[in-house]
């Protein structure tokens, strides 16, 4: 089963992997994480960090990389996490999707769904399209409400609306959609 674990910033996602693994080892379960090779600016080459303190090796993918051959190639996990998933390419979620149904080992991809400016990232929509399940882990808004989009902030804490999309860091704050305020980005007309 491939199953796509969605939130905002700040939820926790790589602390709920994190956790996952944990308790697989716990278990004698042999897991691999694997994660996209541009996060090594944020994390160190081959790490997931949480931002609460956990933090363990982790399998980079680079773009070319397909996550099938890095299983196939002598791995043999029985699970299989993948931390920071948006940033996958459409290659490499039918890469999970082969994992899954080929091998039949379970796949957990955590990440984002939409950018900073609202627009869906390439991997989740594909996770969205392909995976067998998907989950939400829900967070709240500094005023309370369901945080459903990742506002960029600059150092002073002020709205960052144009950039390049993929920037990894933590300059992002959670926010409802009524913060967001997607009129400010899209025009339809």
């Amino acid at each position: 089963m491939l199953t796509f674990i969605y939130s905002t910033v700040n939820a926790g996602k790589t602390a709920t992997l994190l956790m996952r693994a944990h308790s697989c080892s716990e278990r004698g379960v042999n897991y691999l994480i694997l994660v996209p090779d541009l996060t090594k600016d944020r994390d160190g080459e081959a790490r997931v960090s949480s931002r609460v303190g956990f933090s363990q090796k982790a399998t980079p993918l680079s773009p070319e990389s397909c996550p099938y051959e890095v299983v196939t190639e002598g791995k043999s996990p029985q699970v299989v996490f993948v931390d920071e998933a948006q940033f996958l390419t459409p290659r490499q979620v039918m890469g999970l999707t082969r994992i899954s149904d080929e091998l039949n080992i379970p796949v957990f991809a955590f990440g984002l769904r939409s950018d900073f400016k609202g627009e869906p990232f390439q991997g989740s929509t594909y996770l969205f399209s392909w995976a067998d399940q998907i989950e939400e882990i829900s967070t709240h808004a500094l005023g309370g409400g369901k945080a459903i989009f990742n506002m960029k902030v600059n150092e002073e804490g002020g709205r960052v609306s144009e950039g390049a999309s993929v920037d990894i860091g933590f300059q992002y704050e959670p926010v409802t959609r009524g913060d967001f305020n997607l009129p400010y980005y899209w025009n339809p007309s």
